[in-house]
């Protein structure tokens, strides 16, 4: 008996990994995905050290020990908290990685050379697939403009999964405000959590993520390659630029309180843009489309932030030959055909805040499928380029 004891001892002294899982208040989910690069995040109810440990899903066993570790870092050391963000380099384009979360809460902390963990503790397995130039096609579905209605979301979302897309589309407004990490989480991500520890998340700002005095806390949550909120990716034939419009009225606005600065933002963004539709990544790609939250409207009833990104971003899209543009905040669909409501040489397509939009493109064409929350077809759209 106490040749026992002293090996269950023994063992826990060593943190051996055990069956309780993590204390996940959010997640996982995957962003920030590439040919090469992934960004895994979570967060926990308790402040934990944690890594993920991943390798290629190769069918085999999933054994911890033969997989590599990856931790979050700063300049040369582990950090713990509650938001963790794992980014992982080295990969392979189009090749689907099995990965678990492991964790170990923090107990003590008082002392600056004494930390105190509990038991580690793991995930189960997930898997998710990086992003391929040399596909043949694309697959995504976006949906838009949920305002905390976390029912309609998970609703939308339920037919969508990493069998039928390559990634999800949040193309803004999915909270009415942003009031603190919490509220997002619980909006964003917890709603549809199955799908987003494996499917990966892009994510283009609406004007309601830039409201109350958390808005900062938003690009924690969804990295991107450039460190903005605005930047390019590219699967398969199909080039995308996520453009952030920021807010819909003058930065002078009474609503903003003398806190906004977003004609300045986008000048920035607009700068940026002339030089990413350049790199060859983009330029050379058959098909290219523009995701926004708010539309490139501009006539006499359009409103100020839609007259100002038709006059900055829309000449520039043009020259790049963008076809397409994918946009929410009129909470209502509707399609507007090239220089029908402004100068844009591209078709915008509005999605409705009750339906889901299903994307699937190749090098000639790009087939539009929206369905509401019972699943029904409501509109199809087939563009040849």
């Amino acid at each position: 008996m106490k040749k026992i004891i002293s090996i269950i001892i023994a063992a826990l002294s060593a943190n051996i990994i055990i069956a309780a899982g993590i204390d996940f208040k959010a997640g996982p989910w995957v962003t920030n995905v590439s040919e090469t690069e992934a960004t895994i995040m979570w967060a926990t109810q308790t402040l934990s050290f944690g890594w993920v440990e991943m390798g290629e899903d190769d069918g085999s066993p999933f054994h911890s020990s033969a997989k590599p570790r990856y931790y979050e870092t700063y300049a040369g050391r582990r950090v713990f908290g509650t938001l963790h963000t794992v980014k992982i380099s080295g990969l392979a384009p189009g090749t689907k990685y099995t990965y678990r979360i492991v964790s170990k809460k923090v107990n003590e902390k008082s002392s600056a050379y004494d930390i105190k963990y509990d038991y580690t503790r793991s995930s189960k397995n997930f898997s998710f697939k990086t992003l391929d130039h040399s596909a043949e096609s694309c697959s995504f579905s976006i949906v838009n403009d949920m305002h905390f209605d976390v029912q309609k979301y998970a609703t939308l979302m339920k037919e969508v999964s990493s069998s039928n897309s390559d990634f999800m589309v949040l193309n803004g407004d999915i909270v009415s405000f942003s009031s603190s990490l919490d509220t997002l989480l619980s909006a964003i991500i917890k709603p549809v959590e199955d799908k987003t520890a494996t499917l990966p998340v892009i994510y283009a700002r609406g004007n309601h993520e830039t409201r109350d005095l958390a808005f900062q806390e938003f690009g924690k949550l969804f990295p991107t390659s450039t460190g903005e909120l605005y930047h390019t990716f590219r699967q398969g034939p199909v080039a995308f630029v996520v453009l952030d419009a920021g807010e819909d009225k003058p930065d002078i606005n009474d609503e903003y309180f003398g806190t906004a600065d977003f004609d300045a933002y986008r000048e920035k963004e607009a700068q940026w843009l002339k030089d990413a539709v350049k790199a060859p990544e983009f330029a050379s790609a058959p098909v290219k489309i523009c995701i926004m939250h708010i539309p490139t409207l501009n006539e006499k009833s359009s409103w100020y932030t839609q007259r100002r990104i038709s006059e900055m971003f829309t000449p520039i899209l043009n020259e790049a030959g963008v076809q397409l543009m994918l946009c929410g905040h009129e909470h209502k669909h509707f399609v507007v055909k090239p220089h029908e409501r402004g100068n844009a040489d591209y078709t915008i397509i509005v999605n409705s805040n009750k339906e889901r939009m299903d994307v699937k493109a190749d090098a000639h064409k790009v087939s539009v499928r929206i369905h509401d929350a019972a699943g029904t077809l409501t509109h199809s759209y087939d563009f040849d380029f």
